[in-house]
Order: C-alpha cells, then structure tokens, then sequence
C-alpha cells in the first residue's frame, strides 16, 4: 500500500522526504526531525541575530519560482513585501517568508492531491489567518501588501505586543488570548512557540524549518553570507517598487523614486533629501489614518520628508512622482 501524504484540514503541511516522491516534493526536499527545533525569535531586536546577508527578495524570489513555475504574476514581488512590512514592524521577516511557503505550499494553495486547500490564492491570505478546518476560508484581504502585513500583524500579536487596528478580523477577535498566552512564556516568543498554537500541529516549528532549511541549502554559507555571486542580489524594477529600494537612478544620482505601503489604498506623496538625492517616496495609507500613519512612517523613516500631495491610487501617485524624477533622455 503506497504512503499517504500527510494534511491538516486547514492548511497545506509540506512533506518529509520519505513520502517525497509519492507527493511531488523536489528531490531535495530532507525528512522534518521529530524534535522540535529552537527556531529564531519573532522579534528583532539589537540583542538577536538579524536577516542574514544571504536572504534577499531577488534571492527568494528565485527560490519560489523555482519550485512553483507557474506563480501567480500578482505574487511576483510578494517577498519586497515581507521584507518592508518586516522591518517596520520589527518582525524576522525570513522567517515569516518561510512560515508563507509552507502554509500555501509555495504559492500553490494545493493540497498533496493537487486539489486546493480551503485558502484560495484571490484571498491574499497567506497564513491560514482564520482558517480553522471544514471548509472555513479564513480572512480575505484585498491585495498582496495588505496580506503580507496582515500576516505580520498577527505574528506581533504572538510576540506578545498589541496591534492597535489589525487589519484580520481574526487578530481582531482573539488577540487578548494569544498575547495573554505569549506573555506567559515570560521570555522572547520565538518561531518554534507557534507549533500547536497558530497550528494544531506538532511539527510546525519542525516543518517551517524544513522550509528554511531548503531555502539555505542553496543559497547561503555557514556563515549566512550569499553563497552565489552578489549579482543574483541585484533586484528588478519591480522589486525594487515593491521593497522600498532605490529605483533605478534618474537624472543621474541626483533623485530616486521609491514606494512603500501600510496597505491601504489612498496614497500620499513625500518628497525628502538623502545627502544630495532627491527622494519621492509613494506611501499607501488607509483613508481616515492618513496623517498618522505618514507621521509615523516619517519619524521612522524620512524625519526630514514632507508631504506634498494625496492620490486615490497607487498607481497616480508614481506616474507624478516620475513626472517630478523623470528618466534621463536616452
């Protein structure tokens, strides 16, 4: 009788290697230890190791793509996201990337018999966020970045910390639990404080480390240093919009588009100064925090930018602020 691939109703489980080939895991893939592992803290802070240098969202991007060919084109700069929702909220946003990668199956939202789980990819719900089993679709969100951060959000609720509006309604509901939970630990909550909590599974902390593994594996050294040239680490247009890098230098190196979100849809324009470059910086807010959220991201990010315009889309907002940082004629 052929191995069953294992599931959990909720949620996509990825598979040891023992049941790799009747399930369609790359041969790559290495068995889960019983054990559970110490994974990193949720949290980063001065006194805890950081990303290391060999994760980028070029890097990861790649590793996706690799593994799941057909990837939705609206997923393309999904790890820009991570890595700007992560810092700015202070979460191990690798880590997070890789909790994304096994909870959708890389993308793929199929369980091991190829069917679709009970997430659908048109939810931007990349965690099971309120996906409890049976049939329960979870939370919905209406784009890619507001997924993502949605996601962190939920995550800095198990690190213990309040979110003042969570944008799932599941972190809405039961937030006072988890953090009354977390705060018991009287300790940093790490990745690994996950397994039978955000999942009912006993291997989630082994699990998303198979996950991370499988990403280093590949692409980093011993020592978290990129293992391939420092080419690979060059990131797309596209990456560079969704990741709040530099864009492509305009007008020389005197002025730089760059974009960044809290997930909302109104979108305000900032204009500040990075030594001699000009910096115009698209900003997505959600409509009635506008003031608060560019405050916040002002004194966090640009202490010296200022606000000189509000558009109803994203999509406005960047076509003024290359207008304003044009490219240089050919």
């Amino acid at each position: 009788m052929a191995p069953k691939c294992p599931r959990r109703p909720e949620r996509v489980l990825l598979l040891a290697a023992a049941v790799a080939a009747v399930c369609g895991v790359a041969p790559d893939a290495v068995a889960a230890p019983a054990r559970r592992p110490v994974l990193p803290e949720i949290r980063l802070s001065p006194a805890t190791q950081g990303v290391p240098a060999c994760v980028t969202p070029r890097r990861l991007t790649r590793h996706l793509l690799e593994r799941t060919r057909d990837l939705d084109p609206r997923f393309r700069d999904i790890a820009g996201y991570y890595k700007l929702h992560g810092e700015a909220l202070g979460i191990r946003w690798d880590y997070a990337f890789y909790q994304m990668l096994l909870e959708t199956n890389y993308l793929s939202y199929k369980r091991d018999s190829g069917r679709q789980g009970d997430v659908g990819p048109r939810q931007n719900n990349f965690a099971g966020i309120g996906a409890t089993g049976g049939g329960v679709p979870g939370d919905r969100f209406p784009d890619v970045s507001t997924g993502v951060l949605a996601q962190m959000q939920h995550l800095l609720a198990y690190s213990g910390e309040r979110v003042a509006k969570p944008l799932a309604s599941r972190t809405r509901e039961k937030q006072d639990d988890i953090i009354e939970l977390s705060r018991a630990l009287r300790r940093p909550v790490r990745f690994d404080d996950l397994t039978n909590r955000w999942a009912k599974d006993r291997n989630y902390a082994a699990s998303i480390e198979w996950v991370a593994e499988r990403y280093r594996s590949a692409n980093c050294t011993e020592t978290g240093a990129p293992l391939k040239p420092a080419e690979d680490d060059v990131p797309t247009e596209r990456q560079r919009i969704a990741g709040l890098a530099p864009a492509a230098p305009t007008r020389g190196p005197a002025c730089e588009v760059l974009a960044a979100s809290y997930g909302g849809s109104v979108a305000v324009l900032i204009r500040s100064m990075a030594g001699t470059t000009v910096n115009y910086t698209v900003l997505q807010v959600d409509e009635g925090l506008e003031q608060s959220q560019t405050d916040a991201f002002l004194k966090t990010h640009m202490p010296d930018g200022k606000t000189i315009a509000r558009y109803a889309s994203r999509e406005t907002a960047l076509a003024r602020a290359f207008e304003l940082c044009p490219a240089p004629p050919s």
